[in-house]
């Protein structure tokens, strides 16, 4: 991990005082006390909040570093802002510098700082509202044959859900999760909840791994992937609905997916974590799912499929061809899982209400 002093010094080595004159303005320097470690994943990339200033204003800046060997999701982060910023700019960041190779292959990419809306606002359902017009925004962009516009810019480095490869993961996912009921049926941890849902759950993965072809069939568009509070950044004011000013931030599970794939991350899991949402969860689901085709038709796109159904589709193909997976596995480490008993109950209540079995 790195370390402030280790921040200032690179900052010194590569002169960024003077790389960030176009952007801040002369004599830029960085405010050595502020610098803050905001996140770092397993020493594979960590964030830290910088203010630099120009003597006159202050700027905070997010300082991100990738280590080596680079996955492939920060590949994709990295070109997110190197690439496509110029066709995204309005929902994420502006970058400022990428400087690559540092400390024998890093790279360290300076970007805008946003506030998250997390510590701003207690979220209510009307803040979901005040969200999803924008996420609808940016997936018209590049929805079904639109994405053709920025093929060029796109092409070489953003994930397929249809490529061979990521068709290939699916079938493997679904294998190693009926291995894993098996042994769950024989677990002391385990068995009680899935034994009353074993066959149910068999029978089911038997029809994967595209459980709803429908979500296809509905489009797909680039998605950010991980829409959840942590990575949604935004001013709102509930007097006025057309107000709200969000972006998006951590782009690492960006891809060119089904459409409807975002709205289970941004609502339907939000609801799974939020107990204060269960008994009106079926308002909150149903306005937000009408309220994104509402949305998308103004970009002149529209789903035949009823709304609510789109996502509970979406909701159960995402649990069902890998999220299970994880949750039954961490489990089976003896580690908490918040979501594996409303995967389980959905999988059985909405499994039933769509046919699955």
């Amino acid at each position: 991990m790195s370390t402030k002093e280790e921040i200032v010094s690179q900052w010194d080595h590569y002169k960024w005082g003077k790389k960030l004159e176009p952007v801040f303005g002369k004599n830029i320097l960085i405010k050595e006390e502020t610098i803050e470690c905001l996140k770092n994943s397993r020493e594979k990339t960590s964030i830290w909040k910088i203010t630099i200033s120009n003597q006159t204003e202050t700027f905070p800046v997010v300082l991100k570093i990738f280590k080596p060997p680079l996955k492939e999701n920060h590949i994709v982060e990295i070109n997110m802002y190197r690439k496509a910023s110029s066709i995204f700019q309005e929902f994420m960041p502006k970058l400022y510098w990428i400087e690559e190779s540092v400390n024998k292959g890093e790279i360290w990419m300076l970007s805008e700082f946003l506030p998250l809306i997390r510590g701003q606002i207690k979220l209510t359902p009307e803040h979901l509202y005040q969200i999803i017009p924008t996420v609808a925004k940016f997936h018209a962009l590049t929805f079904e044959k639109r994405i053709l516009d920025y093929k060029e810019t796109l092409d070489s480095w953003v994930p397929l859900y249809n490529s061979v490869m990521m068709a290939k993961e699916r079938v493997l996912h679904i294998e190693k999760t009926r291995e894993i009921l098996d042994l769950s049926v024989n677990n002391d941890i385990l068995r009680e909840k899935i034994e009353p849902k074993y066959d149910i759950l068999r029978k089911i993965y038997s029809k994967g791994p595209i459980f709803f072809p429908e979500l296809l069939e509905a489009g797909q568009c680039l998605i950010h992937g991980d829409l959840h509070l942590q990575n949604i950044c935004g001013k709102f004011d509930l007097s006025n609905e057309n107000s709200a000013t969000i972006q998006f931030i951590d782009w690492e599970s960006a891809k060119y997916a089904p459409c409807w794939y975002d709205l289970v991350v941004l609502v339907e899991l939000l609801i799974d974590f939020r107990k204060d949402w269960h008994k009106k969860a079926e308002d909150i689901r149903s306005n937000c799912a009408v309220l994104y085709s509402h949305e998308m038709r103004k970009y002149g796109i529209t789903f035949s499929e009823d709304p609510v159904k789109l996502l509970k589709m979406a909701y159960l193909q995402r649990a069902l061809e890998k999220r299970v997976l994880n949750h039954l596995r961490r489990v089976m480490r003896g580690e908490q899982s918040k979501l594996l008993n409303r995967y389980l109950d959905k999988i059985e209540l909405w499994g039933k209400e769509l046919d699955l079995y």
